[in-house]
């Protein structure tokens, strides 16, 4: 049988693990994450070289995808910031602590007000309090291939994205003959070095992109699979971190 797994948030996904840590590299997650700081306004910080910035997060904006920073109050570390290519943040937020490392800080606006303005991170680390940050190299962003098949045709696709509910993003070549309310079956999807996957894609919406300069099929679509499929597909984008 079908289903779509469900968990709440990575904060109770945390309070799970054996380690106490997370890598998300789920980009929808991390959107969720973030979206939930700016609503609480919950203070972020970056340790500088000489001084500490304190701000808090302002606006995320998908379709960049850049976050803004509100300035602080200390001039001099705000002129610190946008001298750098890339600024990590500290966030204590809904029981766990959050890092994750936002690049290119540039002057922006923000419904009238000057913030700063920086690209989104590709990753996140999730840890519980007084645990020490991971050391060592972290992994990289995830690179899953799937086949799509649409009767006896079929397809390839990049997953690129996968949250704790079963909603995604596939990536393939611009001539995919699919469109939204299509149900896929019997998809496969491999990550390098382990068995293939079989799922069924429920696609939500088709957009056509420029992906790395070349033109791509985007879709937005639930992965739908028994609980212990959509567990396995899950850890390739949120990681507990051993």
């Amino acid at each position: 049988m079908r289903s779509i797994l469900t968990m709440s948030d990575i904060a109770t996904r945390l309070g799970t693990t054996t380690s106490g840590q997370l890598l998300v590299r789920s980009g929808i997650e991390i959107e969720r994450v973030l979206e939930s700081m700016i609503r609480d306004a919950a203070p972020v910080q970056a340790r500088l070289k000489d001084q500490i910035f304190l701000s808090r997060l302002v606006h995320f904006d998908p379709v960049e995808p850049q976050v803004m920073v509100a300035y602080c109050d200390h001039k001099p570390a705000n002129s610190a910031v946008l001298a750098l290519r890339s600024v990590t943040f500290m966030c204590n937020h809904r029981n766990a602590q959050f890092a994750f490392a936002c690049t290119k800080p540039s002057q922006g606006m923000h419904l009238g007000r000057p913030v700063i303005r920086m690209s989104a991170p590709p990753i996140l680390l999730a840890m519980q309090h007084h645990r020490n940050r991971a050391h060592g190299q972290l992994p990289g962003e995830a690179d899953v291939q799937c086949e799509l098949w649409m009767g006896v045709i079929s397809f390839e696709a990049k997953l690129v994205d996968m949250s704790l509910d079963g909603k995604a993003f596939l990536l393939g070549d611009p001539g995919i003959p699919v469109c939204a309310g299509t149900r896929l079956q019997n998809a496969r999807i491999r990550d390098v070095g382990r068995e293939p996957l079989v799922v069924d894609v429920q696609v939500d919406q088709v957009n056509h992109v420029m992906h790395n300069g070349k033109r791509a099929t985007r879709l937005g679509c639930r992965i739908m699979a028994d609980r212990e499929q959509m567990e396995k597909i899950i850890r390739l984008f949120i990681i507990d971190l051993q």
